[in-house]
């Protein structure tokens, strides 16, 4: 048995057992055939390795973390897009999570080791149409391809260590790309952004809970408000940077992108001229 390193990934989707229990076997193997039909070819165009199905779920390697994560991406593109116009037991809604590490290779190309057990795990707390991943999979991707939210530790059964959470974010859109594609894409890095968004409770060995990035600026927000010092500012330096500070939050405008902090958290996004003076 030989070890290699690779990016896991498990798909499942979420309510498959309460909806296929209203279903004929008929309309079962309909609803896994769209499945597989949307999901599989996404698989192949980014390099990933189908290694086994597994009920409704989909065990996947990859050789590069970064196309990993920008394939669960565009699986979840696919699914949003066959999912608009259908009754909600008719949508395929699925969870992804994916790991990074050693794993042993067994003959008929099945896989084991912590690497993917820490990813079945990390499967079972992710969203459905989200794309959940671990720090071993942000620190070895391409941060300026993929804006993401730390979401925090969590600590799961069977793994020693406490492991650091990632998903991808979705104010500002992934541009897709294939595994053969060089191109970077023109998105804000992962130190911009990595901070926004992480509205989830990371909840560490103490118990000590925290709300996130939106809390505190809701807090700060509160606390300029009671002394009187949050009032309506509106100003564009010579520079080109437009700042304005209101009971909304604080937005900032510059070189293309707006900054926008307020009780939601932090976002940046992308704008064109004359957009984010809302």
């Amino acid at each position: 048995m030989k070890t290699k390193n690779l990016a896991v990934m498990f798909t499942d989707i979420k309510g498959f057992t309460e909806k296929t229990s209203r279903k004929s076997r008929s309309e079962i193997k309909e609803m896994l055939k769209r499945h597989n039909e949307s999901v599989l070819p996404v698989v192949a165009r980014f390099g990933g390795r189908l290694v086994k199905t597994i009920g409704d779920a989909f065990l996947v390697t990859f050789e590069s973390s970064t196309d990993a994560v920008l394939c669960g991406v565009a699986v979840q593109n696919a699914l949003a897009e066959l999912n608009k116009g259908r009754a909600k037991d008719d949508t395929i809604d699925i969870r992804i999570a994916i790991n990074a590490g050693e794993v042993s290779v067994a003959e008929d190309g099945d896989i084991f080791g912590d690497a993917v057990n820490i990813a079945s795990r990390i499967e079972g707390i992710a969203e459905a149409g989200e794309v959940f991943f671990t720090e071993a999979v942000y620190l070895s991707m391409n941060k300026n391809e993929v804006p993401s939210s730390e979401i925090g530790y969590r600590q799961f059964k069977g793994i020693a260590d406490r492991i650091k959470v990632y998903k991808v974010l979705k104010e500002d859109p992934v541009k897709p790309r294939s595994a053969a594609d060089s191109a970077c894409a023109d998105e804000p890095s992962a130190d911009e952004v990595r901070a926004g968004g992480a509205k989830e409770k990371d909840t560490g060995s103490e118990g000590a809970s925290f709300s996130g990035v939106g809390g505190i600026a809701g807090k700060i927000m509160d606390a300029f408000k009671k002394a009187g010092m949050m009032r309506d500012v509106d100003m564009e330096d010579g520079f080109g940077k437009k700042v304005r500070i209101n009971d909304d939050g604080i937005h900032v405008v510059k070189d293309g992108k707006e900054i926008r902090i307020d009780k939601d958290g932090i976002r940046i996004r992308r704008v064109k001229d004359g957009e984010g003076r809302d």
